[in-house]
């Protein structure tokens, strides 16, 4: 028996679809460039000739970490549809066993079973899940 109904499968495909491509369009809305302006991503993007340069560099230092998150994602995102396409969607990286349904759809990029992420965060004294 597959670990996802096709109800589940359909709906954790069309959910990593979308937000793949609004994540590639959030990026690309960053990073083209727009009426004639450097991207906002660039390493001079944020100063003009009277701005603050520790201000400007912090907003282009801002500006790195979030595509750095968004190319996490985008990652994360990519693995999912690879493990959907393979027919692994749903199984515990860790322990192998079955991923509810309820979960993998609350959370499409989710690898780990509750109990095995519970562990996770306890031995890297983390709280945080999956970021989608």
């Amino acid at each position: 028996m597959p670990p996802l109904s096709q109800s589940a499968s359909e709906q954790l495909r069309e959910r990593l679809h979308q937000a793949r491509a609004d994540l590639l369009d959030t990026v690309r809305s960053r990073t083209g460039p727009q009426d004639d302006e450097a991207p906002a991503i660039g390493p001079l993007a944020h100063q003009g000739q009277s701005d603050d340069a520790p201000q400007s560099e912090m907003l282009s230092h801002n500006e790195q970490h979030l595509a750095d998150h968004e190319s996490d994602l985008l990652h994360e995102i990519d693995v999912a549809i690879g493990k959907l396409e393979s027919g692994g969607a749903g199984i515990c990286e860790s322990c192998g066993r079955d991923i509810p349904e309820a979960r993998l759809l609350a959370t499409p990029t989710v690898r780990l079973c509750i109990g095995c992420q519970e562990q996770l965060e306890k031995d890297q004294h983390t709280g945080r899940g999956p970021s989608m």
